[in-house]
């Protein structure tokens, strides 16, 4: 008998994986709820600007997902990542997340983890794969 972890338990700030002190930009309708709980786990505001240790922001359509990796992944540190929050099957908005897989390793990202955040949403994380970092998405020298 296969048995399944069980994270309901922990709040969407943990699921995410942010800590205190981080560099976190924030985009679309993710809620106030969840954009308090973030603001109180960073102990701090999001940043606008700049690098970042993560991005988490709502996508609706495969464009929009596309728009969002070609926008932050050069703002991305090497350990940084970024969570795209779609809508969960479903909703009129729902988005298959294997849909973004494709199109993110295009841009030298990689997933490596999905996550429920609430009943209506969940999240998929890409990262820089280790092989690539310090190498702004180049390949590395040989």
């Amino acid at each position: 008998m296969t048995q399944t972890a069980d994270y309901s338990h922990r709040s969407p700030v943990q699921k995410l994986g942010i800590e205190p002190g981080q560099r976190v930009e924030v985009a679309g309708d993710l809620g106030v709820d969840l954009r308090r709980e973030l603001r109180e786990g960073l102990g701090r505001g999001f940043v606008r600007s700049g690098e970042l240790d993560a991005a988490i922001v709502l996508v609706e359509s495969l464009e929009d997902a596309q728009e969002v990796m070609a926008a932050y992944r050069p703002r991305l540190r090497d350990a940084g990542y970024l969570w795209l929050v779609t809508w969960k099957r479903g909703h009129e908005r729902y988005l298959n997340q294997m849909q973004l897989v494709a199109p993110a390793r295009r841009l030298a990202l990689i997933d490596n983890k999905t996550c429920s955040i609430d009943e209506e949403r969940s999240g998929i994380r890409f990262v820089i794969p280790r092989a690539l970092r310090g190498h702004n998405g180049e390949s590395p020298p040989t």
